[in-house]
């Protein structure tokens, strides 16, 4: 008499797992996306900061601010620009023959009508009146500079963190969330570029620098910081693409093996 045991005859079929693999394919493909978007906000930010890392330090007796007695009309155009009625500010009755222009009022606020955004990196268009403003309160920083009664570290920081404000003010007006949320970054991006920039100078006033024997100029300066600090950023850039794409190919031998692995113990 023989007892056929019909669940050992049979042979193992295991239709979960493959109704069950497109549904596992399809988290790394998502989790893929979002490491592609984090990995380009990491490149651009490597990107920006890299003329800034390596820029030289500013001299012990440029860095530190001088002490004295500062210039009242230059503070009290400081404080008018940073505050609550930036369009309307009492400029020193000399200031347009020193700085070589006339401040305007553009879009609310009283502006350097040449400046600009000096970035390695292309900035958004809503961010022009920031940069203007920007460069006016630098100006102004020169012309205390220039009569020998700098403002303290608190005029530079006050200019800094009003651009900061503005940038991520004007990425506020864009509908689109994504498109916002881009703007921000790009605007972290900068205004942390120029944050580091200040504290390497102690928050003294922003005098002409040079890099590598090359002076850096308002006009030429994202030509300059890409020459300078371009070839540096882009070895960066390219490990980092070399370890990305190395990532990629090792990341998918991996899947197998964990499925065998899980196949091995489900025989079992």
């Amino acid at each position: 008499m023989t007892d056929a045991s019909p669940g050992s005859a049979e042979p193992r079929a295991l239709p979960e797992s493959t109704s069950t693999a497109p549904a596992r394919d399809r988290r790394p493909r998502r989790l893929g996306k979002v490491r592609q978007v984090v990995v380009s906000v990491l490149l651009a930010a490597m990107t920006a900061m890299v003329p800034l890392a390596f820029a030289p330090a500013m001299p012990a007796s440029a860095a530190v601010a001088k002490p004295g007695v500062e210039n009242l009309p230059a503070r009290a155009a400081v404080a008018d620009l940073v505050g609550d009625h930036p369009w309307s500010v009492a400029l020193p009755t000399d200031f347009a023959a020193e700085a070589g222009y006339r401040p305007v009022v553009e879009d609310g606020i009283l502006v350097d009508p040449d400046g600009d955004c000096s970035s390695p990196i292309q900035l958004p268009a809503e961010f022009t009146e920031a940069c203007k403003a920007h460069d006016l309160g630098y100006d102004m920083l020169r012309y205390a500079e220039q009569r020998q009664q700098p403002l303290q570290p608190w005029a530079r920081q006050a200019i800094d963190a009003t651009l900061q404000r503005r940038m991520h003010a004007a990425c506020d007006t864009r509908t689109d969330a994504a498109a916002r949320a881009r703007c921000d970054v790009l605007a972290t991006v900068a205004t942390t570029g120029v944050d580091l920039n200040s504290r390497r100078q102690n928050y003294a006033t922003p005098d002409p620098e040079f890099l590598f024997g090359t002076q850096l100029s308002g006009e030429r300066l994202s030509d300059q910081l890409l020459h300078v600090g371009g070839p540096a950023a882009v070895g960066a850039v390219s490990a980092a693409i070399v370890g990305i794409v190395a990532w990629r190919r090792l990341r998918p031998a991996r899947l197998p093996a964990t499925a065998a692995v899980a196949e091995a113990g489900a025989a079992g």
